[in-house]
């Protein structure tokens, strides 16, 4: 295998060991191959009858079966990027986490511009193959570890990401239109372009200032992508409390 243990991870079994504490957790190595093997360690102090610590036993138990399945659960199967039911899970816990820090949260909801036309003119495998080029443009635009990506159903993609102003929001997205764009996948139907364009509807909430739940959130991003498909397609607009902005 490959990859070192992280530093935090070793340092952490260090101090608990000195601590004469018990320590358990995941961890996840690399083989030469490129496979991803995950472990459950647990390691525990031995004591004397003095409650010295005369050494320490480490139980390793693979788990790399069991998070296979737990991926299965969460992943869209078609697009390999996460599915409608890991998005709820993650929007309360970045909503919750969020009002906690009174940070930035931003939501895009974005679909393929008339993609019905375009199953209908290449057929579904064409489509499926766009859908999955799409995800493959959407994942790469995302390098940081609070940013997730998910298919929501259909043609309809969303995103969520943390930590990112109005305008920075306003970037991100933009960098993740021209993603699209740039994959060049003809598309003869479209009234926008000659080729896959998407739209998108964004919100940007500041929970320094103001609060928003789940629905909130969604319904936002949503009649924000209602304006974008209705104003022309291939953009992005910006949910704001009294107006709408355009980039």
């Amino acid at each position: 295998m490959k990859n070192k243990l992280p530093h935090e991870f070793v340092q952490k079994v260090k101090d608990v060991i000195a601590a004469k504490e018990t320590l358990e957790g995941e961890v996840k190595r690399v083989t030469k191959d490129g496979q991803e093997v995950w472990f459950n360690n647990s390691i525990m102090p031995i004591l004397d009858e003095n409650g010295l610590q005369i050494g320490e036993v480490i139980v390793r138990y693979d788990i790399t079966e069991k998070k296979s399945f737990e991926k299965l659960s969460i992943t869209d199967p078609l697009t390999d990027l996460y599915n409608r039911r890991f998005f709820n899970e993650t929007l309360t816990r970045e909503i919750c986490r969020a009002t906690r820090d009174k940070s930035f949260l931003s939501f895009i909801i974005l679909d393929i511009d008339y993609f019905k036309k375009y199953n209908d003119s290449y057929g579904h495998d064409a489509g499926d193959k766009a859908l999955s080029a799409v995800a493959g443009a959407l994942k790469n635009s995302l390098h940081r570890g609070g940013d997730f990506a998910f298919r929501l159903g259909g043609e309809e993609f969303g995103i969520i990401f943390s930590g990112l102003n109005q305008e920075q929001s306003l970037q991100f997205a933009e960098q993740i239109r021209a993603s699209v764009e740039k994959l060049n996948i003809p598309h003869s139907n479209s009234t926008v372009a000659p080729h896959i364009t998407i739209s998108l509807g964004l919100v940007v909430i500041n929970f320094a200032e103001e609060n928003v739940d789940e629905n909130g959130f969604y319904t936002m991003a949503d009649s924000a992508l209602y304006k974008a498909k209705n104003s022309g397609r291939n953009k992005i607009v910006i949910h704001e409390n009294e107006e709408i902005d355009f980039f």
